[in-house]
């Protein structure tokens, strides 16, 4: 074989297995696609005080394992104390109030009986004046001064009923409580709560993380002092590009390689995939859209998160953010070839993950 056919033949399955490496990208990519963009997932708690005040005590070390309930970090309880013993006065004072304004009530309702006799009495008395000075019996005078006297009567008893209409209104309804009384068990239960979140307690099962806290340090409320990441639950999250996720649907399988753990395989399956991005959010601001421009003529994929499941007891070695690589496999059914074919691909860049 000459050196000119010796070349054609070289150029020849150059080609061709360009070709065939190629065409089995496309294939992959879209049948059995792959992702290095991958992220191990926990949920984060941050941890903050909702009531502000110096740090008197810190329970717990950085990295410790807590259980939901566990005490974290106290605060000094003194200004908290003091308000709620202030509460505690303050609806003292106004149950006594309220003693006062029912005796007061009963003063009131016994004028308000007396002044209606009066006036009965009064009015008996002033229609015996008229029959009297009808029959030229009593002098003019002695008649009006009956009629003031029922006018004095009337009067006395509006303002009796008066009195006792007021009183009623600042009791309220019958059966309820004064208003004042409601705000001041109000303040009081206000300040047994914030009595009670001088203590800062684990919300969830976690590994306590970024502690930066000392006793003496002065916190403001809500203002985050840790990180509680929780050992609830965890997942996967990936960057496909959107059309690699054409024929990926929720219970697609998978297989995770962890840099964090060279040459072992874990089974997942999708559990979600993202319903858009960031960038596509438009906010409106009164603005006229700013629209990117590129002189590319390809332009870059657009990426979608897929969130996956792993199956089984994740390893303790796994922390937030330990980087890894998803096979997304093909049905066994439709695809035995293409599916070994995923999990040889997988199974190498696992071994790979023992060099880089």
């Amino acid at each position: 074989m000459s050196a000119e056919q010796l070349f054609n033949h070289w150029v020849r399955w150059t080609l061709l297995s360009f070709a065939l490496l190629f065409g089995y990208y496309l294939l992959a990519d879209l049948m059995m696609p792959l992702s290095t963009d991958s992220l191990m997932q926990r949920y984060v708690v941050q941890v903050a005080p909702q009531v502000q005040g110096r740090v008197t005590k810190v329970a717990v070390t950085n990295n410790q394992q807590v259980k939901k309930g566990d005490l974290l970090f106290e605060l000094d309880a003194t200004d908290q104390q003091l308000k709620l013993e202030l509460a505690q006065l303050q609806l003292q004072q106004m149950q006594q109030k309220s003693q006062q304004l029912l005796a007061t009530l009963d003063s009131v309702k016994a004028r308000q009986q007396q002044a209606a006799v009066q006036l009965e009495q009064t009015r008996l008395d002033a229609n015996r004046a008229r029959q009297l000075r009808e029959q030229q019996l009593i002098p003019q005078q002695q008649l009006e001064q009956s009629l003031t006297a029922l006018q004095q009567a009337e009067a006395a008893a509006q303002a009796a009923q008066a009195a006792t209409a007021e009183v009623v209104a600042e009791l309220g309804a019958k059966g309820v409580e004064l208003v004042a009384i409601q705000q001041a068990r109000t303040q009081l239960a206000q300040a047994e709560l914030d009595l009670s979140r001088t203590k800062v307690y684990a919300d969830v099962d976690g590994v306590v993380s970024d502690l930066q806290l000392e006793v003496g340090t002065n916190l403001n409320s809500h203002q985050a002092v840790l990180a509680l990441v929780s050992s609830q639950q965890s997942w996967v999250s990936a960057a496909f590009r959107e059309k690699s996720l054409l024929y990926v649907s929720q219970g697609t399988k998978a297989l995770v390689a962890f840099d964090a753990l060279p040459g072992q395989l874990f089974e997942a399956q999708v559990s979600s995939i993202d319903a858009g991005v960031a960038t596509a959010q438009g906010k409106p601001d009164g603005q006229l859209a700013s629209v990117e421009s590129t002189t590319r003529w390809v332009r870059d994929a657009q990426r979608l998160r897929v969130n996956l499941t792993l199956a089984g007891q994740v390893p303790d070695k796994l922390v937030v953010g330990s980087r890894a690589t998803v096979q997304l496999l093909p049905s066994e059914q439709d695809w035995g070839l293409l599916n070994s074919l995923a999990q040889l691909q997988i199974k190498a860049i696992s071994l790979l993950h023992y060099i880089y």
